[in-house]
């Protein structure tokens, strides 16, 4: 929200606007120069651009003037030349042009090194933590970003940081061993001793027994479940109801699809990035 002189405005986005413009000093030559505003905010409706003294007067600059024209200085260097339309108005105007990253590029053959808003979006979302670090451990990286006092939070961040819930303890356990066994495949580290890359684990629902198989190939997934089938069936006297696996290729395919098949075992297939529906056997 913004306070505007008779209300408060709803603020849509905020961002970092490159401007070039023509300074001009009372006792030297005029030059132009590419000057970044920042923060900068967009208002719905708004069909003038506007800027705040209040915020240059923040950024500890010096404003010097007449009725005629403003001089903003930093460091007692100029650095706006604002200017009246009709002597004696008490409104100023600067003559600038808003710049494009691809003219900016251009110029400049970079970006404004330490804008908070390039960098955060650089650096993945980060948090305003993980920005002020980045110049004592990333080489090259600039040695100030300023970290704005007031910022809208942005849709992403939002989104990737918002916690999911706890999950409730489940009530559909199995009520005898092999009704619902869980099945998943991880990948290793690094390749074993003897040349093996992945894990197939086995876990019954009921009894929470667990058993692992070595594979050397996602392929041979098939060989071990028809082996834990013939096990269950020769050492238990029991037949497995439901296999409850995630949507890996392993499983999800004809070869392994008929093998449930022929057997009369059911498969349930737990929902995308909802591991918990398949924790056991993770």
């Amino acid at each position: 929200m913004i306070q505007m002189a008779n209300n408060v405005t709803q603020v849509e986005e905020a961002g970092t606007v490159f401007i070039t413009h023509t300074v001009l000093p009372r006792n030297s030559k005029a030059y132009e120069k590419t000057t970044h505003l920042q923060p900068v905010y967009y208002l719905n409706g708004l069909n003038t651009r506007l800027l705040s003294m209040g915020e240059f007067l923040n950024d500890k600059q010096l404003i010097t003037g007449d009725n005629r024209q403003l001089m903003f200085l930093r460091n007692k260097l100029p650095v706006l030349t604002c200017q009246s339309h009709v002597v004696g108005s008490t409104i100023f105007w600067l003559n600038s042009t808003i710049e494009s990253v691809q003219s900016l590029s251009a110029k400049t053959g970079m970006v404004y090194a330490a804008d908070y808003s390039i960098w955060h979006q650089r650096m993945g979302h980060s948090s305003d933590n993980i920005l002020q670090k980045l110049p004592e451990r990333v080489k090259g990286a600039p040695k100030l970003i300023t970290i704005p006092m007031a910022k809208k939070p942005r849709k992403a961040c939002a989104k990737e940081k918002k916690p999911s819930r706890s999950f409730p303890p489940s009530v559909s356990r199995a009520t005898r061993p092999f009704q619902i066994v869980h099945l998943d495949l991880k990948d290793m580290i690094k390749r074993s001793f003897n040349g093996y890359y992945y894990v197939l684990t086995i876990l019954d629902d009921f009894t929470s027994y667990a058993w692992s198989f070595n594979l050397k190939k996602k392929s041979d997934t098939i060989i071990h479940a028809r082996q834990f089938v013939a096990y269950a069936k020769n050492q238990h006297n029991t037949s497995i109801g439901t296999w409850r696996f995630d949507g890996g290729t392993e499983f999800l395919n004809d070869t392994f699809k008929t093998m449930l098949h022929n057997n009369g075992i059911l498969s349930e297939t737990s929902v995308p990035y909802q591991h918990q529906q398949n924790g056991h056997a993770k």
